[in-house]
């Protein structure tokens, strides 16, 4: 704990942000998660030179429930180190995002969004490390979830063409990704929907993946992964190329050509999503506008979709 003090103090005099002598009156927040439940939001403080102990706050509006922070336990609530924010889907609004822009003063914390009680997965994890390292893992392992930072959510609501989205998590004995979670329309997209959008925004260029064939289930690695969207006489054309590998089997025929089915139908699912809900994550429509110079979403809704996937059978040195 001592070694954690030190570092904290010695960032905060590098960076300039606090004098030595006022650490001791500050309450260091990195982590903070907010509910709201029975009318009242609930705002839970991860203060890191207070051993990472939680503070929650409950008020009847964001005003409220930040103004009863300001202060925790005679000391003054500090947010320039805030890195991780959680919020539950039903706090995610026009309202609560415009307050978050006006309240802080860096916006570069990375943001994610959970269905469950903030309360039973703070209980369980409450640490930025704990966060970060998940995302970290996730994003290498199965492409699952992207480090998203509350800048690029407001950048994105403030765009007219694309919508904003935080990552969505669970707690199921450890963290879980479930996918995706867009405000502007209160939809959620599990996971190999979020990751097909991931994929046609080169935000992931691999993952591994779980393929069962004939009652047998077979790691799969799709690496070098890259995509090209062109739009054209009503069709949309999609070209995937990368390379695959299983380290359970040596012949890979039909563990690719599972792999391509099953890429093809997540890309599908979110974009017939797209068209059905008007919204854009996956950038598809810009591709249309490029060519049209209108956001109509009805020439989106009646285009033809071509998704053309090719995999090479390339060992993976990753293994090793």
């Amino acid at each position: 704990m001592k070694k954690i003090i030190i570092c904290l103090i010695v960032l905060l005099l590098f960076l300039g942000y606090t004098p030595y002598d006022e650490l001791n009156n500050l309450a260091v927040v990195d982590t903070l998660g907010l509910d709201f439940t029975d009318n009242k939001y609930t705002l839970y403080l991860n203060v890191i030179n207070d051993d990472n102990k939680v503070y929650t706050i409950t008020g009847n509006s964001l005003g409220e429930v930040f103004l009863k922070a300001r202060n925790i336990d005679n000391k003054k609530t500090y947010y320039k180190h805030l890195e991780i924010s959680v919020f539950n889907t039903n706090t995610l609004d026009d309202t609560t995002i415009k307050f978050f822009k006006d309240e802080f003063t860096s916006i570069d914390y990375l943001v994610l969004a959970t269905e469950d009680k903030v309360s039973d997965l703070f209980s369980h994890y409450h640490k930025r490390r704990d966060y970060k390292s998940f995302i970290k893992k996730e994003k290498e392992m199965s492409g699952s979830i992207i480090n998203t930072t509350f800048k690029e959510l407001l950048s994105s609501n403030s765009d007219d063409i694309k919508d904003g989205f935080i990552p969505l998590i669970s707690y199921k004995e450890s963290l879980i990704s479930k996918g995706i979670f867009i405000p502007s329309k209160s939809i959620s997209l599990d996971k190999e929907v979020a990751r097909a959008s991931f994929l046609l925004n080169d935000k992931i260029d691999s993952f591994n993946t779980n393929i069962k064939l004939n009652d047998k289930n077979y790691e799969v690695s799709l690496y070098n992964l890259k995509t090209n969207t062109k739009y054209k006489d009503n069709t949309i054309n999609i070209k995937i190329t990368g390379n695959i590998d299983s380290p359970d089997s040596n012949d890979l025929t039909d563990l690719k050509k599972e792999s391509i089915k099953m890429l093809k139908d997540d890309i599908e699912e979110l974009l017939n999503s797209e068209k059905n809900n008007t919204y854009n994550i996956s950038n598809t429509i810009n591709h249309i506008y490029l060519k049209t110079r209108e956001l109509n979403y009805s020439t989106y809704k009646n285009s033809n979709i071509k998704i053309d996937i090719k995999l090479k059978e390339k060992e993976n040195k990753t293994y090793d």
